[in-house]
């Protein structure tokens, strides 16, 4: 036992966990070593191991002493098992990260139906932006919408608030997230290839709202989670302001019908990464890492908040969709160190 939980956290070594600010929080995914290889579609999908998706997932928890979490598994629109240790699996819990993939399909439909497209830089974007009364920075203005959804505009894990925000609040908010981003010169190219920033989406959610003149959740409900069947997913509660990056409430079991939906085998952004918002230089894309086996593509991405103050939520999602369209989802309530996630992709992956 003791020989494996070191071989699992050497393979968690490979993740990387962002982290950025929000409601005082940490948020971040986590990043598996991909290779990229060619693509060849599995003709016929091998039957779901059900029982040792089920074992793995309980022998985690013992391992990490996990004592509250759900897990829900399906294929082909069903949800094929779903379990829950003190939580339903039907139940709503804050989603984190795995808000962003979320985000990147809502804004899709908007892109079909408008003169826009993933390549579109803010400049192109103008009469948008104007609606939300922002203008942005000029080095900002040739940032194109890819480069937000692929972690690679510039923009730091942790922003810099200047005087475009008020001192005494943290950047809790979509809204201010995404001023702040776009107005404070400290803010652009402050990094350079991939880093992973919650305001990178904050950027995408503000522009759905703009684009849609409504509210960023109800559009993205009615446009994603309910054509997906995911009825009861929402964007509510303390974590809402946080919308596009963060602030959405999934069951792991509507959390599997969105992941079966989008990230089916035939679906365009899986059949064609590259005509959507993918950089193959990293592996992210749509806010999933994508990776590249004999079998086809698979997807992943993990989520957390996490409260330096103990008496505040602390909690974590996990989703893996394999090749074939199997999905796997997980949530539980507790702070965990990077391997923990590490170690469900390596367990999971090894039943798909």
């Amino acid at each position: 036992m003791y020989k494996k939980i070191v071989f699992l956290m050497m393979v968690a070594g490979a993740f990387a966990i962002g982290q950025a600010l929000a409601l005082g929080v940490r948020v971040g995914p986590s990043k598996p070593v991909l290779k990229a290889t060619p693509v060849a579609l599995r003709a016929e999908p091998k039957p779901v191991a059900l029982d040792d998706i089920e074992s793995a997932w309980r022998e985690w928890m013992v391992l990490y002493e996990v004592r509250l979490a759900s897990l829900a598994v399906g294929r082909a629109g069903k949800i094929l098992r779903s379990r829950g240790e003190k939580r339903s699996p039907s139940t709503s819990f804050p989603m984190a990260s795995l808000s962003k993939s979320i985000t990147a399909h809502c804004l899709n439909t908007f892109l079909e139906q408008s003169p826009y497209d993933w390549n579109s830089t803010l400049a192109d974007m103008k009469p948008v932006l104007s609606k939300l009364n922002l203008s942005p920075g000029a080095p900002m203005l040739s940032k194109t919408l890819t480069q937000f959804a692929t972690h690679t505009s510039g923009l730091p894990t942790h922003l810099v608030q200047g005087k475009t925000s008020l001192s005494k609040k943290h950047l809790d908010s979509q809204a201010s997230m995404t001023r702040t981003a776009l107005k404070v010169s400290a803010n652009f190219n402050a990094e350079s290839g991939y880093a992973y920033s919650n305001a990178n989406y904050a950027v995408l959610g503000s522009l759905i709202t703009a684009m849609s003149g409504g509210s960023y959740g109800e559009v993205c409900k009615e446009r994603v989670m309910t054509p997906a069947g995911a009825d009861n997913a929402n964007v509510s509660g303390r974590m809402a302001k946080t919308a596009g990056y963060g602030g959405w409430l999934v069951s792991v079991e509507d959390y599997a019908r969105y992941a079966m939906h989008w990230f089916a085998p035939d679906a365009p952004w899986v059949t064609s990464p590259s005509s959507y918002a993918y950089d193959p230089n990293t592996g992210y894309g749509m806010g999933v890492w994508v990776r590249k086996s004999d079998a086809g593509l698979s997807f992943n991405h993990s989520g957390s908040w996490k409260h330096a103050d103990r008496r505040r939520a602390n909690l974590g999602s996990f989703v893996i969709v394999a090749a074939d369209g199997t999905a796997i989802v997980v949530s539980w309530d507790k702070k965990l160190p990077p391997e923990a996630y590490g170690h469900l992709f390596t367990e999971f992956s090894e039943h798909l």
